[in-house]
């Protein structure tokens, strides 16, 4: 269809003309804490590949890095939304490589951020009890924050 042919129609009307303005506007973003080394936020920029650390927080990744791949950032950490300020880190946005997160709950306290595996039995019978990965192997889910307590809810992303 042509730009001078008869437009669709929505009930008799006209229909109205859509621009999407960005490549892939449905990844999933979520916002997470960049991780501080002595002293100092860590740089990440726009369009650079992120690592998930234990603790929760990002870094850069790169091919040799021993974090897990995240996604890749949409904010940066050098000019960021919101200044760190009263306990809160400097945060970065993250196009995440996966399609949801969820709410878990950890299996056992002191959970680390990682990859985890499903338990068989659920809390309450509603919410699926997350273990660390045996030996850190690779799993479709990563808990995005460390946890202190059995039970504690835990978000986690599906990829």
């Amino acid at each position: 269809m042509g730009l001078n042919d008869t437009p669709l129609t929505i009930i008799g009307q006209t229909t109205p003309r859509a621009v999407i303005y960005k490549h892939e506007s449905h990844k999933l973003h979520q916002a997470f804490p960049v991780k501080v080394t002595g002293g100092n936020v860590e740089t990440i920029v726009k369009g650079q590949p992120v690592g998930l650390n234990s603790d929760g927080t990002v870094s850069p990744w790169n091919s040799s890095s021993t974090t897990i791949y995240l996604g890749i950032a949409v904010t940066d950490s050098i000019n960021p939304a919101y200044a760190a300020q009263r306990g809160f880190p400097v945060e970065v946005t993250v196009m995440v490589d996966g399609f949801a997160i969820v709410n878990w709950v950890a299996n056992a306290a002191n959970l680390t951020a990682g990859y985890v595996t499903a338990g068989s039995t659920l809390l309450n019978n509603r919410y699926v009890k997350a273990s660390a990965s045996a030996n850190s192997a690779e799993t479709k889910f990563i808990a995005l924050h460390p946890t202190t307590e059995a039970n504690e809810v835990v978000q986690v992303l599906v990829r």
